[in-house]
């Protein structure tokens, strides 16, 4: 196909996106439209959710029949001052399908390879002797299959390495889509920020999302808050970065999921490689480009699925091509993943069964009692290697865990040295007095080293 007339397709769907928005919004689907049971329970029940979990501020969207069904935003940005509709919130990386989308219309166009070596317009000095240079490709980056860390500070050397050779294995990594903006970049002699505007945000009506801007209307941004509701002291103005902090709204999020439940006017062969198993993974819960994708589910649905977490972020968004059903979840607290999960659960038919496919592992965990001097040999203060700290206290036969960016959740024994969070693959192991562990999904994700005993 020409990349004319892949314009058109691509304008052709975007109108019909926009225009499934409007007519909602016209016909009253938002606040003070018309409400069923579904509405009038998330009404009565997100506000509690919120308190309990200290979440200042929480915005939803329903998307059904591929449209925008229920729009909703809880909270207030400041006191005495509610939350409108149109709050913008930084979604940390959901930012990632964002930019994965606009680099599969530039392959749909012709303008771009998935499988070309990105070295051909981007060299990290870092690298730039490294065996596995030329085998680092936009696929890779887009499944998580580049060798790189999430972020190359992670270990303290602040330099880009590779952990294993590209298209071995799986490991999260914001450092693979940094190395792809830079390419794209490159090649197009363009901004990222320009390239999605011109590629995405305008054709789909997204005029909400931007990268931080002297422009930002600060009065609807939903600033950041910790596990206990305290707001951090983090700056606003973040850097264009093709992994994170892309600020957006709930309403510009949908119109985003209903362009892809849609099939974003890809040729079939290239969303099928969208949705297919890349890499290493679950067999129901696995990465396919730019999107993880969840499995397993009844009637042979399957969803797409991607969330934000950032220090005062907590972000998810489900949605399933089949149904063209969807629900985008976006907060401004640590603890906001407790929230957002009571909300899918709730609103979405198949919530509950997706989040347990995202959210539980195979293993079984069994809660044991541990003497007070056993659990009191872990409390203190762990410092990670970019200086943030993570707080361990006792709470009954159990340890409560916060810190920035983390939630503040309440781990149980299951061996003298071994902790899990409930309903979560997420577990802690004290290998020693001066260190701790953390394992998601069964993979060790941080070791951090202790700074502090018994505070």
């Amino acid at each position: 196909m020409k990349a004319k007339s892949i314009l058109i397709i691509f304008a052709l769907t975007a109108l019909i996106v926009k225009h499934s928005l409007a007519a909602d919004q016209q016909a009253g689907a938002g606040p003070g439209g018309p409400a069923d049971t579904l509405e009038n329970s998330l009404l009565r029940n997100i506000p509690a959710w919120m308190a309990e979990n200290h979440v200042p501020c929480v915005g939803v969207g329903l998307i059904k029949d591929g449209r925008l069904k229920w729009l909703k935003t809880f909270g207030e940005l400041q006191k005495g001052h509610p939350a409108p509709n149109n709050t913008l919130f930084n979604i940390a990386s959901q930012t990632k399908p964002v930019v994965a989308m606009l680099t599969l219309k530039l392959v749909q166009a012709g303008q771009w390879n998935l499988d070309e070596p990105l070295a051909r317009y981007w060299i990290d000095p870092d690298i730039a002797h490294s065996p596995y240079l030329w085998k680092l490709t936009t696929r890779y980056v887009l499944s998580h299959q580049t060798g790189f860390p999430n972020w190359r500070t992670d270990d303290g050397s602040g330099k880009l390495k590779f952990k294993f050779e590209p298209g071995t294995n799986v490991g999260y990594s914001g450092e693979g889509y940094e190395y792809l903006r830079r390419a794209l970049e490159s090649k197009f002699h363009q901004s990222l920020g320009k390239l999605l505007d011109s590629g995405l945000f305008k054709p789909l009506g997204m005029n909400d999302t931007h990268y931080w801007s002297a422009d930002l209307d600060t009065n609807r941004f939903a600033m950041w808050h910790d596990g206990h509701g305290n707001k951090y002291s983090t700056s606003i103005e973040t850097s264009v970065n093709a992994a994170d902090d892309l600020t957006t709204t709930i309403k510009d999020y949908c119109a985003l999921g209903i362009f892809v439940m849609n099939g974003a006017g890809l040729p079939d062969t290239l969303y099928a490689d969208m949705v297919k198993q890349q890499g290493r993974g679950k067999d129901n819960n696995y990465g396919g480009l730019g999107w993880g994708v969840v499995r397993g589910l009844p009637g042979g649905a399957y969803a797409l699925q991607h969330g934000g977490s950032d220090i005062g972020v907590r972000t998810m968004a489900i949605f399933l091509p089949n149904t063209k059903e969807g629900i985008v979840v976006m907060t401004n607290g640590d603890n906001g993943m407790f929230v957002y999960d009571k909300i899918i659960n709730s609103a979405l038919p198949l919530g509950k069964e997706i989040s347990d496919i995202m959210n539980k592992g195979s293993s079984h965990h069994e809660r044991i009692v541990l003497p007070d001097s056993t659990i009191q040999r872990y409390v203190g203060l762990y410092e990670q290697s970019n200086g943030k700290v993570m707080k361990i206290v006792q709470e009954g036969n159990a340890i409560k865990v916060s810190g920035d960016g983390l939630p503040t959740a309440v781990l149980f024994p299951e061996a003298n040295n071994k902790f899990f969070l409930p309903d979560y693959d997420v577990q802690l192991e004290f290998p020693d007095s001066s260190s701790l562990i953390i394992y998601e999904s069964g993979k060790q994700v941080m070791k951090i080293n202790r700074v502090m005993i018994g505070r």
